[in-house]
């Protein structure tokens, strides 16, 4: 029997801990991801003050009838098919209020498992501290199906058996230890090897990139309108019969230094070919001169 409970204490100890990992992932700003390092980020030194999540009431079932009679048959299989219900620490996890913390104990949204499965390196780790390393491929399919029941069970909150296990202070300490390590792993998966992020940050990240792509165009679209005047300045003042200094270049103070070279580029070449345009004409003017003078002086003088 001791032995047992030492596996359901393992266990549930390492589950939990990812599912809070996980939810506390799920719940940050992508520009503090960007931003910030995973120190800056711990779960444990700086909790989530105002989660959407659960201010919009989500990722949390409430304390219904239906979860308090759910709650009754959780035993020692480690589901947390049911809402938090008092354990030895005196806490209360259940959603009835929103907000981030009720009474002792901190809640933390729902965040669905990665739908990978065991191809995401985040399920690996969770189930490789619990397996073993010499666990086969039968092994870890029963441990996978584990681990999502569970998963999908503590939605509703911890269960009174698992509160009651993970109640002490030495558990305590273990959950913790698990939250930060397994919180370290997911931020160095989603920002290093970009692997999948939890679902709520990866709708957010896809928001920032649709507004970032957005702004890419917009910011395309004026520097293309930048040098298409440039460019019709430059054909305007080869045309009016003067160089480019007959018509003053525009001053665009928001172009770049490499936009201003190309402009300056264009002016010079256009006044280059206004010069050689107008040499060439009264090369022409001078040889017809030459050649015409002589015969109207015969034709005037018959």
């Amino acid at each position: 029997m001791s032995r047992r409970r030492g596996e359901f204490e393992h266990r549930t100890s390492i589950f939990e801990g990812a599912f809070r990992a996980w939810s506390h992932l799920g719940g940050l700003d992508p520009a503090d991801l960007e931003n910030k390092t995973a120190a800056e980020l711990d779960p444990l030194t700086n909790p989530l003050k105002d989660d959407l999540r659960l201010l919009n009431g989500k990722g949390v079932k409430g304390n219904s009838a239906e979860n308090k009679e759910a709650a009754g048959g959780s035993g020692d299989d480690g589901g947390g098919n049911g809402v938090n219900e008092e354990g030895q620490d005196g806490g209360s996890n259940s959603a009835a209020t929103p907000g981030v913390f009720s009474g002792k104990r901190r809640e933390y949204p729902y965040e669905p498992l990665p739908r990978t499965g065991l191809s995401h390196p985040f399920v690996q780790a969770i189930l490789s501290p619990w397996l073993g390393a010499d666990a086969d491929q039968y092994t870890i399919q029963l441990g996978l199906t584990t681990l999502r029941t569970w998963w999908q069970h503590r939605r509703k909150g911890e269960s009174g058996s698992a509160v009651a296990a993970l109640g002490t202070d030495k558990m305590r300490g273990v959950v913790e230890g698990y939250t930060r390590h397994f919180f370290n792993l997911a931020h160095c998966l989603v920002t290093n090897d970009k692997e999948q992020p939890p679902r709520t940050l990866n709708n957010k990240m896809r928001e920032v990139e649709k507004l970032r792509t957005k702004r890419n165009k917009k910011r395309a679209r004026e520097e293309t309108g930048k040098l298409a005047e440039l460019d019709l300045n430059a054909t305007l003042a080869h045309t009016v019969g003067g160089p480019s200094e007959t018509v003053p270049p525009v001053e665009e103070p928001n172009l770049t230094p490499l936009e201003r070279l190309h402009a300056a580029q264009r002016r010079q070449l256009a006044d280059r070919q206004f010069a050689e345009s107008e040499g060439s004409n009264s090369n022409d003017e001078a040889k017809y001169y030459c050649f015409e003078t002589p015969m109207m002086q015969m034709y005037f003088s018959v």
